[in-house]
């Protein structure tokens, strides 16, 4: 059905970058890279969401604290933001923060088109570069599946066009996985984003691994399912093997399982907290877990990979 030998040969890497130590502290130690397949262009592991947190109006006590994430996002390193229409004002929140801010000129913007019928969609996609103050969309991805025999032809005029330079599909629901899996069978995509966690595991049933076979680049959503995660690991503390893939606390446990995967390209996580994201951000430093460490950590959190809140 797909090809192990690339699966392996990425997971073999990844552990032998796990056995080596990191030569800098953390906290100088830039921020992992991968390649997106289809051109060799390198992206950040972690990025940043706007699901929920830019889901907010023009008060400056709102806005503020999202001003500080995304600036401190970028001052370390960060690149790839993800985006959809379908997230409220969260296209022009961010648009409003990015333009009070110093920031790359060259970061990877990423959203979606979530419409019912050609003129919908292009109303959308047409308005979303304006709403998040860039010249160009780099990933235009359609959120959900939604109309996706209508909205696809478009995404592939446009790519050849250039005014996008990626496009791709999105899922965040297990009831989509078997049309999830059929598109990326017989379309030309650059990119998939799909939920995956460690208490949500069914992607790595298939998904990823066709990924890695077809050629796709992967972006992650729901890494904390939603924050849900955190209240299960309540009152406990991190086991001490952790640290022998460079990780300090439950949020870099849960982003480090996800990271270990080969076929993921980037984490995507949000926050409103400067703490927060620091420390998601040192997920993508140092040493990743090994597939011993993987079981461990499925084990640890105990849920057999649909989780009772999904």
């Amino acid at each position: 059905m797909f090809s192990r030998r690339r699966f392996l040969a990425r997971a073999s890497q990844l552990s032998l970058l796990s056995a080596v130590g990191p030569s800098v502290s953390l906290a100088q130690e830039p921020l992992m890279q991968r390649n997106i397949p289809e051109t060799g262009e390198p992206l950040p592991v972690i990025g940043l969401g706007t699901f929920r947190t830019f889901d907010v109006g023009d008060d400056p006590a709102e806005l503020e604290p999202l001003r500080r994430v995304t600036e401190l996002f970028f001052e370390q390193g960060g690149m790839v933001v993800d985006s959809s229409p379908q997230y409220g004002p969260a296209e022009t929140m961010f648009g409003r923060v990015l333009g009070d801010i110093q920031s790359p000129g060259d970061f990877f913007a990423a959203t979606k088109v979530s419409a019912t019928g050609r003129d919908q969609g292009l109303q959308q996609m047409d308005s979303s570069a304006t709403k998040m103050g860039v010249e160009q969309i780099d990933l235009m991805q359609i959120h959900n599946l939604r109309d996706w025999e209508t909205h696809l032809p478009v995404l592939k005029e446009r790519k050849a066009q250039g005014i996008y330079r990626y496009i791709g599909i999105s899922a965040s629901r297990e009831e989509l996985y078997e049309e999830y899996e059929s598109v990326m069978r017989s379309e030309p995509l650059d990119f998939i984003q799909i939920n995956y966690s460690v208490a949500e595991r069914r992607a790595a049933d298939v998904i990823l691994p066709l990924a890695m076979d077809l050629g796709m680049a992967v972006l992650i959503n729901r890494p904390f399912v939603a924050g849900a995660l955190f209240p299960r690991i309540a009152n406990q503390s991190l086991p001490d093997w952790a640290a022998e893939f460079d990780c300090v606390s439950w949020a870099q446990f849960f982003l480090k399982f996800v990271l270990s995967h080969p076929a993921v390209t980037c984490a995507i996580q949000a926050t409103t907290s400067t703490e927060h994201l620091l420390d998601n951000l040192d997920a993508g430093r140092g040493r990743m877990p090994d597939e011993d460490h993987r079981r461990r950590m499925v084990e640890l959190i105990g849920l057999s990979g649909r989780p009772p809140w999904s």
